[in-house]
């Protein structure tokens, strides 16, 4: 998986998803750290409306129009439903932008709704789930899906020689099944998400504000402990990365990540420290 990461809490956040060409959230200073690189982009999925996680829109609808690079790519940009600020923005847009020279479309999404992303053998797509942040502010979070086939169980004992025989024979759809794969969740801000709702992903990100219960003064946001537990429930098989930590922790994640590894978790866990542009290969 290759991505790029920023989270500073209150300021900005933003995940760029290279596999599929995906901006996640689109907070202020994305387009300086992309630059080219925005041209790659093909889709925008927006948690929620909140000027942390929208701010960059600006720039970065802008300088695909104007920078050298590819005008004629097109950019979907999908958000919750019913979001007042994301359609604020949206009016502003059509009233300041009249001369674009690429299509530019803003696409509501619903709890449950999927997104294609890639046709073929092994498409992918995009499911949406819910999540709950602030009130009166809709949320989502957003799995990058991937359909697969594998033996079905009664058959996947069978000598390697058998099945390439039955394959030949014809029989390759009475012998395998069809399983979706989710390979990335991204929850956006919001309280522990729902493990159901990122069950056996790859990889997951979770914000997590804060490092102890007590500095939560409401229900709004996770911990970092809340984050491990919907990872370990949700049955992550490779990754967790946590997001949105708090500036004024900065100074104790080191202290957390080696109480972490003592864990013996089954899956890595990687802490964006707050502000740090992280690139994963």
């Amino acid at each position: 998986m290759k991505a790029i990461i920023y989270s500073k809490a209150l300021y900005s956040t933003w995940i760029y998803y290279a596999p599929d060409r995906i901006l996640f959230d689109c907070g202020e200073g994305v387009s300086s750290c992309l630059e080219n690189r925005v041209f790659a982009i093909k889709h925008v999925f927006l948690s929620h409306g909140h000027a942390d996680h929208i701010s960059g829109l600006m720039g970065l609808i802008n300088i695909r129009n104007n920078a050298m690079g590819d005008h004629e790519k097109e950019l979907r940009i999908h958000y919750p439903a019913g979001s007042h600020f994301v359609s604020e923005l949206i009016h502003y847009f059509a009233r300041t932008n009249r001369n674009l020279e690429y299509d530019l479309e803003w696409i509501p999404l619903q709890v449950g709704d999927q997104v294609t992303l890639l046709a073929g053998r092994m498409p992918r797509y995009i499911e949406a789930f819910g999540t709950i942040h602030a009130r009166g502010e809709p949320s989502l979070g957003y799995n990058v899906c991937e359909v697969r086939r594998r033996l079905r169980a009664e058959f996947r004992d069978l000598p390697q020689e058998e099945i390439v025989a039955l394959v030949r024979e014809g029989k390759r759809d009475e012998i395998s099944e069809e399983y979706t794969q989710r390979l990335f969740s991204y929850g956006g801000d919001s309280v522990p998400l729902s493990p159901a709702a990122v069950r056996g992903t790859e990889v997951l990100c979770h914000e997590a504000t804060f490092l102890a219960e007590e500095d939560r003064k409401e229900y709004k946001h996770a911990t970092i402990w809340e984050a491990l537990d919907v990872a370990r429930k949700a049955g992550v098989t490779k990754e967790l990365i946590v997001f949105h930590l708090s500036s004024r922790y900065r100074g104790e994640l080191s202290e957390v990540a080696r109480e972490i590894e003592k864990m013996d978790l089954p899956f890595q866990v990687r802490l964006v420290s707050p502000g740090e542009l992280v690139e994963i290969e």
